[in-house]
């Protein structure tokens, strides 16, 4: 498949309702919105590693001691995808027959399509193979994707028409610092009040790390917690930035000082942890309003294969992110940089975007950089052009210039690998848009910054 093709497929999708999973932890284990039904695609967009042997997908009944309806088993060391059933603990017969659509280091697309007979499947765009569902094994049982193997996940998509509420969703792994919930939707006329909670555990009286609660009947938000089915004390911000029959964008940050509240792009108070955030292991949306859209946008700690992965019992302490920051920003990276490092930025370009850069610079202020990758759309001499460059001992290097293919007007996640022979630029762990030649020591470098058109959701350093 042509280099940049996968993309062009993923982004559509991602801008689709529905429930979204971004860079989910492995292995992989997450509740649908509702039961499995006919016509509801499930979008998988990951890249196999270098030295894959196997992975696989597995959609369930439960989250453990589940029966496995539709077992897709992608296999490098025999070269075939196997398909099969568990029920009651008994596999079936193996289904193997179909050419091996998928290579080692390379990124790919996987669409389950479940229909009244069959699970049809597509790689890349392209038919694969279908799947008939087994005996005793109704579509509508199905509740649970999972995931296991040597592969990296971008994002799980399943989008939807609309939303059940109550809608509960399982954190990946549970909460880790820099989990970040995206809610979109509208609060109907005569709406009176909504919540979301970031818990441990489905059950009524589970324990509630934070308690997201704007009440429209009294134009008030009220923030909390429970622990032994006891609420804490009430945290309260008199006037809501928006109003019933109004659109509603909810994002909620896990950060390490507290979670990070924002409301149609209004920051709020931030709220202290009381209890442990990474028990917390269940997303419960309910109340007054209609839900469009949710995205649990997780820091990646599987990159693309060319970059090791991050040790997720040591996430914390290994990575360095700079949330929902306002550019311009500069970010320290933890343990220095070099060969096998990378920086991941995620985020949106305006439509009407004029030029931003993203410097790999040697300290914090007025320093060497070692690349500058910036990207323009109002370039006097060509209008859209990729700029790249160095600067050592306070003066530039000779410019590269290159075809802009970075895309205004829409999300980006972009990765920075610093490899041994120079720094190469991706985009959604796909599209290689440049490549830089090592001018100065890597090793020097200790900072990143990011200026310009950009509206930042992440910054890491791994």
């Amino acid at each position: 498949m042509a280099e940049g093709k996968i993309a062009s497929l993923v982004a559509p999708i991602k801008s689709c309702p529905g429930i979204h999973y971004k860079n989910p932890r492995f292995p992989v284990n997450v509740k649908l919105a509702d039961n499995l039904e006919c016509g509801t695609k499930i979008y998988i967009h990951g890249a196999a590693a270098n030295d894959a042997n196997r992975f696989a997908i597995n959609l369930k009944n439960a989250e453990v001691d589940a029966n496995n309806y539709f077992h897709f088993n992608p296999r490098f060391d025999e070269g075939v995808v196997v398909r099969n059933s568990r029920l009651d603990q008994a596999w079936g017969d193996e289904e193997r027959e179909g050419d091996f659509p998928f290579a080692n280091g390379e990124p790919f697309l996987i669409t389950i399509i479940p229909n009244v007979d069959c699970y049809e499947v597509e790689v890349n765009g392209a038919p694969f193979i279908t799947f008939n569902h087994r005996e005793g094994m109704p579509l509508c049982d199905v509740t649970h994707i999972a995931m296991w193997g040597e592969v990296t996940v971008y994002g799980i998509h399943v989008p939807r028409p609309s939303m059940p509420l109550p809608l509960v969703i399982r954190i990946p792994k549970n909460t880790f610092y820099g989990d970040t919930l995206v809610l979109t939707g509208e609060a109907p006329s005569g709406a009176e009040r909504f919540h979301v909670n970031f818990q441990c555990g489905n059950r009524d009286d589970a324990d509630i790390m934070y308690h997201f609660n704007p009440r429209f009947d009294h134009n008030t938000l009220v923030c909390n917690n429970r622990c032994a089915e006891a609420w804490g004390d009430e945290e309260t911000l008199d006037g809501l930035p928006v109003a019933p029959g109004e659109r509603i964008n909810v994002t909620i940050v896990a950060a390490k000082e507290g979670f990070m509240p924002f409301l149609n792009g209004n920051p709020l108070p931030i709220f202290p942890h009381r209890l442990d955030v990474c028990a917390a292991c269940t997303i419960l949306v309910d109340g007054d309003i209609s839900l469009e859209n949710l995205t649990l946008d997780c820091p990646p700690c599987r990159m693309p294969p060319q970059v090791p992965d991050v040790e997720i019992e040591e996430f914390d302490n290994k990575i360095v992110q700079a949330l929902r920051s306002t550019a311009p920003v500069t970010m320290a990276l933890l343990e220095g940089f070099g060969p096998g490092r990378a920086v991941y930025i995620s985020g949106k370009i305006p439509e009407d975007a004029s030029r931003f850069d993203v410097n790999l610079q040697c300290g914090e202020a007025d320093a060497d950089i070692a690349l500058h990758f910036n990207p323009r759309w109002d370039d006097s001499d060509q209008g859209s052009v990729l700029v790249l460059n160095s600067r050592d001992d306070g003066a530039w290097g000779d410019e590269v210039r290159e075809p802009n293919v970075v895309p205004s007007g829409s999300d980006f996640d972009m990765y920075i690998l610093c490899q041994d022979d120079g720094f190469c630029i991706m985009l959604d762990g796909d599209v290689a848009v440049a490549s830089f030649p090592h001018r100065i020591d890597c090793t020097r470098i200790t900072h990143v910054s990011v200026n310009g058109c950009l509206e930042i959701n992440r910054i890491m350093g791994v």
